[in-house]
């Protein structure tokens, strides 16, 4: 889909800050960065990279995404979500995008391709929540649409009320490899458990030690 581009908001203050309680600072954002890595890794995979754009205001952050090939997009400063998104669609200059974050752990290529193939067959929005149904954890939807972005509080259930206002079909993935996101400590004490050598995965198993 040479008319789609990946976008991926990174935040640079405060990052995981909810794992303050068991991470460090230094372990903190050594693990975004791996969440990162594997999840470029994966959209490789899929042949996504070099249509993948990574937001963000750490200069770090974008050194790395140029590294893995994909593409940095540089914001000022972190102004949220909904920003980021609308930053990434200007440098991209695509007609759909695809918005997901950093820290999906189990996500592979098989699961992006999953929701491409959903998109194909109808919808015009695809969308996957968390697992709390509160988030949303990947958007596949096209700006000419009208959906208005609403990365806020209950952002998945404000983005399917978004889609009934302009009347637009939704495909819902419940995928949980896609559901999964790292957000607290809980969150990492599962992660353990997996069974993955992804560095993210083996970073979180060495943590917990």
């Amino acid at each position: 889909m040479n008319t789609l581009a990946v976008l991926i908001p990174v935040k640079s203050s405060g990052a995981k800050s909810r794992l303050s309680r068991v991470l460090s600072d230094r372990e903190r954002r050594e693990f975004v960065g791996l969440l990162l890595t594997d999840l470029l890794k994966e959209l490789g995979r899929a042949h996504l990279l070099a249509s993948t754009y990574v937001i963000s205001s750490d200069g770090k952050i974008l050194e790395q995404a140029r590294r893995e090939v994909a593409n940095g997009v540089h914001e000022p400063r972190d102004e949220g979500v909904n920003a980021a998104v609308v930053r990434g669609i200007r440098a991209a200059g695509k007609s759909d995008y695809l918005v997901l974050p950093s820290d999906l752990p189990l996500a592979n290529s098989t699961h992006i391709e999953h929701l491409l193939k959903m998109k194909a067959s109808g919808p015009a929005l695809v969308i996957v929540p968390s697992l709390s149904f509160n988030g949303t954890n990947a958007l596949l939807f096209s700006p000419r649409d009208g959906l208005e972005l609403s990365y806020d509080d209950d952002s998945f259930w404000n983005h399917l009320r978004s889609a009934a206002r302009v009347g637009i079909k939704c495909g819902i993935s419940s995928r949980e490899e896609l559901m999964f996101d790292v957000d607290s400590p809980a969150d990492l004490e599962n992660l353990v458990s997996v069974k993955s050598e992804k560095p993210s995965v083996k970073f979180a198993r060495e943590a917990s030690r």
